[in-house]
């Protein structure tokens, strides 16, 4: 018999604006929102999903915040099962904010870390990332990161390519990414591009892809449907089948 072990997921969420990061992010299992975007606007995303979402949004400043945000969480554990953090860019920029600070930067020469100075800011997140995921913590939990993209740019030329602009290190860190994009629609009679849009998810990391033998699972799929996005999420409550 297939042993069922409770184990917590990393995903990354990337993709252009209006794709449905957040909205995906937010149909993971009791969500935490840690908003840490400039307008703070994600809340209305949330507002729509639940119903509860004034004590599942957590408007997130500075660093600081965010393990503010933590305690009130372990607090009330059982009423979280994931946290989502909206954007990853948004959380370094915090993180990198708290390490000029603390390297007692004055203002006017608070404008970037030295290169060698960029391990505070990794850490910091890397830290984050640990506490939350760690199947034996007090946490174990999911943990969500949503990251947009952006121009690439090479010697200061740009290439004309989008890239993710998120954590460096999600790359390999997490379990599962996912890509949104918004598919522009086929006229079936005309076979021409109509105004009409949907969204489509492509999975292109999955850690579990190589258990070919759970052939029910969503996550074995290449592309995903709006609507079989929200299948998706039963796989997703904390149990792995080995």
């Amino acid at each position: 018999m297939s042993e069922v072990r409770k184990v917590p997921l990393f995903v990354e969420i990337i993709g252009e604006p209006a794709t449905g990061k957040t909205h995906l992010s937010c149909l993971f299992p009791k969500p935490a929102l840690f908003d840490t975007t400039a307008k703070g606007e994600s809340y209305s995303i949330l507002k729509k999903l639940h119903s509860d979402w004034k004590k599942r949004y957590f408007r997130i400043k500075k660093f600081s915040d965010m393990l503010v945000a933590l305690k009130y969480v372990e607090i009330n554990k059982d009423s979280f099962k994931t946290i989502v953090v909206d954007t990853a860019a948004d959380l370094r920029g915090l993180a990198i904010d708290e390490c000029l600070e603390e390297l007692k930067r004055e203002k006017p020469d608070r404008q970037r870390l030295m290169p060698e100075e960029y391990s505070c800011v990794n850490k910091k997140t890397n830290e984050f990332i640990d506490v939350v995921t760690d199947p034996e913590g007090k946490f174990c939990m999911n943990l969500v990161f949503t990251a947009q993209m952006k121009d690439e740019w090479v010697k200061r030329e740009s290439t004309g390519r989008r890239i993710r602009d998120g954590h460096p290190k999600a790359n390999f860190q997490c379990d599962l990414r996912f890509y949104l994009q918004l598919k522009q629609k086929v006229d079936p009679n005309t076979m021409k591009y109509i105004d009409e849009y949907e969204r489509i998810c492509q999975i292109i990391k999955c850690r579990f892809r190589n258990q070919t033998d759970k052939s029910d699972w969503v996550l074995e799929l290449k592309e995903l449907t709006w609507e079989e996005i929200k299948k998706l999420t039963k796989l997703v409550e904390g149990e792995i089948v080995e």
